[in-house]
């Protein structure tokens, strides 16, 4: 506040004497505790507008630090939102990896089935060709004992053959 008139001027400030007014003393006295009065009411205001502008400035203070808050918010919500959605894709390619490499290890795993299916098969089928040509042999050397068994009953009187004498030997 920019008073037009100041306490001293007010203690200094003279009226001219008439004869009904007044009396100086009186008035004089009265000046001072307005000169007083106005001086408390100066610096009062004088340490009020330091304070407004001291506070003025924290205001301005605190909103740049609110501002600045909301923007470190706003940007760590971003980076955070950023971050669920980075660790969504990369969820979701470890599991169609995943899923890729279980398929493949089932497909493995049947084609492995299935060779090992078609090893017993062939191995049932040669133990099966092997007992049937077993059996043949069996078959066929029975055959030959039976047959050599026989002969020999047939044979078992053992005849001898006698030479004929030659008749010109003399």
């Amino acid at each position: 506040m920019n008073a037009k008139i100041t306490a001293v001027e007010i203690q200094k400030r003279e009226f001219p004497i008439q004869r009904k007014g007044y009396p100086p003393e009186s008035v004089r006295v009265f000046l001072n505790a307005v000169a007083e009065d106005f001086q408390a009411l100066v610096r009062e205001n004088s340490e009020l507008e330091t304070r407004l502008r001291r506070v003025e400035e924290e205001n301005l203070e605190h909103r740049d630090r609110e501002r600045m808050l909301k923007e470190t918010l706003l940007s760590a919500q971003r980076i955070s939102e950023e971050m669920k959605a980075n660790a969504r894709r990369e969820a979701e390619v470890v599991l169609r990896q995943a899923e890729l490499a279980g398929q493949q290890l089932t497909n493995e795993a049947l084609q492995q089935s299935g060779k090992i299916e078609k090893a017993i098969r062939d191995m049932k089928l040669q133990r099966a060709n092997f007992r049937m040509k077993l059996r043949g042999m069996l078959e066929m050397f029975q055959t030959v004992l039976d047959f050599d068994e026989e002969e020999d009953d047939k044979t078992s009187s053992v005849s001898y053959l006698v030479r004929p004498q030659d008749t010109n030997a003399g």
